[in-house]
């Protein structure tokens, strides 16, 4: 080894066996410019790429490369040179001068000047020769599947993560290793202590799937727990596939079942509850006044003399006749829990919760009053316009005796509804309070 001139022999000694100790370590180790090209080859290359290092220095590390994976390596380290960090375990197939491939792994870190601007990389190569090519398959499995992959460690911090994941978080996949998971998809915090902690309390216990919302995606992870040699948890293997089409989907069928249930309660006609959905509504609203104690009104509403006003006007404009009393009904009865439908023909039921008697017969001829307010021309009725009947029950149901149900209250309120009718319609009538023993 030639000495350097004015370094003190103590010093070159030592200098002389510091480059000994390089030429004759088991890896390769040197340094490259900002540009990739090599300043610096320990003797080890001759051996590892059959090339001397004065071969090598002024030349980059793809080009020892064949095409393909020069390209593919020079992309992941570019992105590792952009983001100024250091990396290891990339591993890389390499031609020597006689047209065999030596597959190494290759570490690095960035060198910086004084001003901070990076200047190059120092690193290492090893000849994984052996398994390499096992490695690079499954590298290329690992980073070419669609799911994205990656996994983190204890501190939450991304250790390894495939293209698909760059992808789905909008960066390089080079980029991703050092960041925490949960400055990138907060929604992580949510359950990966719970994960961790799961997993160190019991080895053989599976971990819950999770499904989380980002940026306006829907994500499913699977989690896996990655152990260490003793078998402690290391870190966690996450795989995240993008589920947006499949909840939009479940979206999209939830609201088409919300309305074919309105529909299924719906009266085509009128837009009000109808029939089916009276009968259900009815027995529960029996039910609460029985375990409340409460009273409960039922009104049953006729427009009077419908069919003359069909046949003077047309069913048409009885379609629409009805329609006006519905809402007029429905805008009337004012407060939540009560509930307008239509019962049948030009007849609607106008149920009354935690309502008595004397209640009931002021919502009654309000609703009276309104219709007839409506002023819609009616050719042959006596006063000269559309008008309603109305017959009213009241009860209060008790916890024990003969149960009331729907069919009895019902027919309570169409006899009051007749007693109308035979006063004379236009005017409220009230049928006796159906009710069990007090």
């Amino acid at each position: 080894m030639p000495e350097s001139p004015g370094v003190p022999p103590a010093f070159q000694h030592d200098l002389d066996h510091l480059r000994d100790l390089l030429d004759h370590n088991t890896d390769w180790i040197w340094e490259v410019d900002a540009q990739g090209r090599y300043t610096y080859c320990s003797a080890m290359v001759t051996q590892l790429l059959g090339r001397t290092p004065e071969e090598v220095i002024g030349r980059t590390p793809f080009d020892f490369m064949p095409p393909a994976e020069a390209a593919r390596v020079a992309g992941t380290f570019g992105e590792i040179v952009g983001a100024r960090r250091p990396f290891s375990g990339l591993v890389n197939r390499n031609q020597r001068p006689d047209g065999s491939i030596v597959i190494l792994e290759t570490s690095g870190v960035p060198l910086f000047d004084a001003a901070g601007a990076l200047r190059g990389y120092r690193g290492i190569d090893r000849d994984i020769s052996a398994l390499g090519e096992r490695v690079l398959q499954l590298e290329a499995v690992y980073d070419s599947t669609p799911v994205a992959l990656c996994t983190v460690d204890r501190d939450g911090r991304i250790a390894m993560a495939n293209r698909a994941m760059g992808e789905l978080l909008g960066r390089g996949a080079a980029e991703l290793p050092g960041l925490r998971i949960a400055e990138l998809l907060p929604a992580a915090l949510d359950w990966m202590a719970a994960d961790f902690a799961l997993a160190d309390a019991d080895s053989a216990a599976p971990l819950a799937s999770h499904e989380v919302e980002h940026d306006g995606r829907w994500l499913h992870v699977t989690p896996h727990a990655l152990r260490d040699a003793l078998g402690a948890v290391a870190g966690l293997s996450l795989a995240w596939l993008d589920i947006t089409a499949r909840k939009r989907a479940e979206r999209q069928l939830t609201e088409a079942n919300q309305q074919l249930n309105l529909y299924a309660r719906q009266d085509y006609l009128t837009g009000l509850y109808n029939r089916r959905y009276l009968d259900e509504r009815l027995a529960r609203e029996i039910g609460r006044a029985q375990r409340d104690g409460q009273p409960l009104s039922v009104c049953m509403v006729d427009v009077d003399h419908f069919k003359d006003y069909n046949d003077a006007l047309g069913h048409l404009a009885g379609d629409a006749c009805l329609r006006s009393v519905a809402r007029t009904l429905a805008q009337d009865v004012m407060r939540p829990g009560d509930l307008v439908s239509r019962y049948g023909g030009e007849e609607f039921v106008v149920v009354l919760a935690a309502t008595d008697g004397d209640g009931a017969a002021r919502v009654a001829e309000r609703l009276r009053a309104a219709v007839a307010s409506l002023g819609l021309p009616h050719p042959t009725a006596p006063a000269g316009c559309v008008t309603v009947s109305v017959g009213l029950v009241s009860c209060r149901p008790q916890r024990s005796g003969t149960e009331l149900d729907v069919a009895t209250l019902l027919r309570a309120a169409d006899r009051a509804l007749y007693a109308a009718k035979r006063a004379g319609r236009n005017c409220v009538a009230a049928e006796p309070d159906q009710r069990q023993a007090h």
